[in-house]
């Protein structure tokens, strides 16, 4: 009887650094399927097309309405003709952000794909975290955006009121009218939260109470132990590049625009021979504007700031 080896979970072929530098569109196709999604920017702003020469031209905080009141037509009559305003004037530049993963001959020469598998990881991480931080400060340093202070005291502690702050956010948002006194039609669907924040709500006695008892009790989120989708009917998305103690509202799609000079791509893998390494530069230089800054809401206070 002929003896059948055993069987490894390691058994099967082997991924090595070669096979990634045989293909030269291997590493690139993989370092944008991990990025495409990761941008805060493109989740929560529109796309506004491409950026000529490198400068959007935009206006801030458009009128909602023309500024001619409709009027009835009588017959024959001549249709009026409506006049409109425009927001402020106002442009916004595009920045470059690029790095570039290397396989060096010594990574082939040892077949070190878990080396690889980390240095295109932290690129990954590096250029996510670099664009969250263009869409956070265009909203902090946005000097029309609404900002106000939490209205019980930071989140951590038991006398504070999430929901009506999370409530303010909204209202705030909801309510803002343009120059001519009309409501600008804003309606807030978004909550950009950061770390420490997340866990303030998940330990909060206070925001959980509405969980306790009856058919909603196994959704408590001390229970749960995460954020639900959706808060008061808010989208609730958080990063780390949210600074402590600060929370963003905004209408998703409304507040501002991402515009691409150069969208997001990476070169075929090349060599660097005096280097002697071979290597896929990835690149991205976009515009953000921040042009309705008035369905933009920033909470502060919500953490004591280190």
């Amino acid at each position: 009887m002929v003896a059948l080896p055993n069987i490894s979970v390691q058994d099967g072929p082997l991924v090595t650094v070669n096979a990634w530098l045989k293909d030269p569109l291997r590493v690139p196709i993989y370092l944008i399927d991990m990025m495409k999604q990761g941008f805060l920017a493109d989740a929560v702003l529109r796309t506004a097309g491409s950026a000529p020469a490198g400068v959007v031209r935009f206006y801030e905080t458009n009128p909602l309405f023309a500024d001619s009141t409709v009027l009835n037509r009588a017959e024959f009559a001549e249709v009026p003709v409506a006049r409109t305003s425009l927001g402020q004037p106002n442009v916004a530049y595009s920045v470059e952000k690029s790095l570039a993963v290397v396989i060096s001959d010594e990574d082939v020469r040892r077949s070190d794909i878990d080396k690889l598998q980390i240095r295109m990881t932290q690129v990954k991480n590096s250029l996510i975290r670099a664009w969250d931080d263009v869409f956070v400060q265009a909203v902090l340093t946005n000097p029309n955006v609404l900002t106000a202070g939490v209205g019980g005291g930071v989140w951590a502690t038991s006398t504070t009121d999430i929901r009506n702050d999370i409530l303010m956010a909204m209202k705030a948002i909801e309510t803002a009218k343009d120059a001519q006194g009309s409501l600008l039609g804003y309606v807030c669907d978004t909550m950009i939260i950061g770390q420490t924040a997340k866990f303030d709500i998940l330990k909060s006695t206070q925001f959980n109470q509405e969980y306790y008892g009856g058919d909603i009790a196994d959704e408590n989120l001390r229970y749960t132990g995460k954020l639900p989708q959706k808060i008061m009917g808010l989208n609730v998305l958080v990063s780390p590049r949210v600074p402590l103690g600060t929370a963003i509202f905004l209408q998703r799609g409304a507040s501002g625009f991402i515009a691409d000079e150069l969208p997001l791509q990476a070169t075929p893998l090349y060599r660097d021979e005096p280097r002697k390494v071979s290597r896929s530069d990835v690149q991205r230089a976009s515009a953000v504007g921040i042009d309705q800054p008035k369905s933009v809401f920033v909470l502060t206070g919500t953490d004591t700031v280190a």
